[in-house]
């Protein structure tokens, strides 16, 4: 009993205790955080506001091969400032290469033909100046002299047997007579075969070889001119090949910088425009801008587009507590009337809506500032009337 008189009070004292302990302990006010940074005023007393995101003067190019195939070589690394035509990336070209050998095999193969064909067409020609030649001098020259030596021979064969003849006695001499007569007939014969190489010689060239020969010529044509289209087809399939290894090589198409690299070695990479790992389809190597020039692409709602004035001056607010302001150029206005695609996420952000896009170029714009930054837009409004 005693026990109990004096465990119980204490018990009730220690009860008190916690429960003052903990009414303390929830009543003290929470700690805050650093007072929020309140935005710089806008020099526009009446302006309209958009929102804006930094973008290259050059708009962001992604760029892609326009044939398939294995990344083999990367030139480029994120950040790096390539000239117009630099080579950034190659693809696997080896069977460009071994097309591209064969074609030139081809070429050679066909020229040779055309250098064989224009050989015979020479010959050809020689053969026909030669026909339209004769009688040459020399050759009319050769067979009269050699008419007028077998004739000559065969006078004097003559002379011999009518010696013979006129001889009452021949006695021994009698046995040449044979011999003679042959050699008379014999000396005819020639002068016979003299006087027809003679005349063969002054017909000069028969027509029907004069045609032969010009024949010969023109199919000697032909056969050149078919060769030279065989080599203008090798040489175009030889073209055909170049371009197409040519197309395995992603060049610059501008001036600017890497923004981002989505290419690894090894991967094969689809033909045509798209995000790669980046996002979008899976067909773009890079992106490329060019930052010597930084641009704002404002979206303006189409419910303030009556008050906005492309001479009234602009400022962009850079977020995330900077006070700092940067004065805006106008440099056009996208005649295109889209729904809203850039979204700041706040939550009483309006969706439903459809913007008109104005570019500004940034004046001055601080080195931390990249492209895919979100800016505040406040452009003076027309004056009211």
């Amino acid at each position: 009993m005693k026990l109990r008189l004096i465990v119980l009070p204490i018990l009730a004292l220690g009860g008190f205790a916690l429960t003052g302990v903990a009414v303390a302990r929830f009543n003290t006010p929470a700690k805050t955080g650093p007072e929020p940074v309140a935005p710089p005023p806008i020099p526009f007393p009446d302006r309209v506001a958009g929102v804006g995101i930094v973008e290259p003067s050059s708009e962001t190019i992604q760029v892609a091969a326009q044939v398939g195939g294995i990344v083999a070589k990367i030139h480029v690394k994120e950040g790096d400032r390539v000239e117009a035509g630099a080579t950034l990336i190659e693809l696997d070209a080896r069977e460009a290469l071994a097309r591209i050998g064969t074609a030139r095999a081809q070429v050679a193969s066909a020229k040779t033909a055309v250098d064989g064909a224009k050989a015979r067409v020479e010959i050809a020609r020689a053969r026909v100046a030669q026909l339209r030649a004769k009688p040459r001098a020399e050759d009319l020259a050769e067979a009269t002299s050699l008419v007028a030596a077998r004739r000559a021979a065969l006078s004097e064969a003559e002379g011999r047997l009518d010696r013979l003849m006129k001889v009452s006695d021949r006695g021994t001499a009698a046995n040449e007579q044979p011999a003679l007569e042959f050699a008379v007939a014999f000396a005819k014969a020639q002068v016979i075969e003299a006087e027809a190489r003679l005349a063969r010689v002054e017909a000069g060239t028969y027509p029907e070889d004069l045609a032969v020969a010009v024949g010969d010529v023109d199919a000697a044509l032909v056969e050149v001119r078919a060769a030279e289209d065989a080599v203008r087809v090798a040489e175009e399939q030889l073209g055909q090949t170049e371009v197409a290894r040519d197309l395995l090589v992603v060049r610059a198409p501008i001036a600017g910088t890497v923004l981002r690299l989505d290419a690894r070695l090894g991967e094969f990479r689809a033909a045509g425009p798209g995000g790669g790992s980046g996002g979008g389809s899976a067909g773009t190597l890079l992106r490329l801008g060019d930052l010597s020039t930084l641009h704002v692409r404002t979206d303006i709602d189409e419910l303030d587009s009556w008050r906005f004035d492309a001479a009234g001056k602009a400022v962009a607010t850079v977020r995330g507590g900077s006070r700092l302001q940067i004065p805006l150029r106008f440099v056009r206005v996208v005649p295109d009337v889209q729904p809203k695609r850039t979204l700041t996420g706040e939550n009483g952000e309006r969706i439903d809506t459809r913007v008109v896009q104005v570019i500004y170029a940034l004046e001055n714009p601080p080195a931390f500032l990249q492209p895919g930054m979100l800016v505040d837009v406040a452009t003076a409004a027309k004056p009211s009337r």
